[in-house]
């Protein structure tokens, strides 16, 4: 049986910049990491992870990590494992979302695009932070926010990582890279909504509607753009059902997702 613990690999050539260096490398970072950013309106919440060994002369990579409709950033913290799974500096901030009268959380366009470019820019300002490599992550409802961001914010984001998510309307401003993974049976976000994400990224980045080459290994996977192309799009199909309680479900993150996206991220990155 493959092991979904297994770095995906990804035929990309792209050589990594030089770093981008933000304002806050060669500064002391401050006490405690900030628990929530201004905004026209009021602050909102966000959950910060610094490396423990966190180094101001080093620029990080910027993971913004959206959580969905039902689980908060303490949760997704957990179940995303983007920290244990860099292999390079990171710094992963997971905003929170506001509420809605029933209790779920909703990002919308463009209160939370502001928010994004908040945190951005907090972040260069209190840390040392490589404004080349600025990524999201989602799954379900923050899936389909970070896939919106990649139109709405592609000048800023170099790329995202995505399950099990959809788009929604936006203005595309620059081109970012994707990898949007999906289950076939999710019948939560049908995997027709990930194909129409799929396909609103291909035409912002302006990549053939066909595949440049295929891989099947720990997911199968679909990459679009040539190997050089510097905002390629992978989209990949799980297969993982069965939950750790032995329910059937989806909808789910799937084993293996936070290292195929790191894996995905290393490989923009020339790493």
């Amino acid at each position: 049986m493959t092991d979904r613990r297994a770095a995906l690999v990804f035929w990309l050539l792209s050589t990594a910049p030089a770093a981008a260096a933000s304002a806050g490398c060669g500064q002391p970072p401050p006490d405690r990491p900030p628990q929530a950013v201004g905004l026209e309106g009021g602050a909102r919440g966000i959950l910060v992870a610094v490396p423990e060994a966190y180094d101001p002369a080093v620029p990080h990579r910027l993971i913004v990590a959206f959580h969905g409709r039902t689980n908060p950033a303490e949760r997704v913290r957990r179940y995303y494992g983007l920290e244990d799974a860099a292999k390079r500096p990171t710094i992963v901030v997971y905003p929170r979302a506001e509420r809605q009268s029933d209790g779920t959380f909703v990002w919308r366009l463009p209160q939370d695009a502001a928010l994004f470019d908040a945190v951005v820019e907090r972040m260069a300002a209190d840390y040392c932070v490589d404004r080349d490599r600025v990524f999201a992550v989602g799954h379900s409802l923050g899936a389909t926010f970070a896939n919106t961001l990649a139109c709405a914010r592609g000048e800023t984001l170099r790329g995202v990582a995505t399950v099990a998510g959809g788009i929604q309307p936006a203005e595309c401003r620059g081109e970012a890279a994707a990898l949007l993974l999906h289950h076939p049976q999710d019948r939560l976000v049908p995997v027709e909504t990930g194909q129409a994400a799929r396909d609103a990224l291909l035409a912002a980045n302006d990549l053939p509607a066909t595949p440049a080459e295929s891989f099947a290994e720990p997911y199968v996977c679909r990459r679009y753009g040539a190997a050089d192309d510097p905002a390629p799009v992978a989209w990949c199909l799980h297969d993982q059902s069965a939950t750790r309680t032995g329910r059937t479900y989806a909808h789910q993150w799937p084993d293996g997702a936070e290292q195929a996206a790191l894996a995905f991220f290393r490989a923009l990155e020339g790493d």
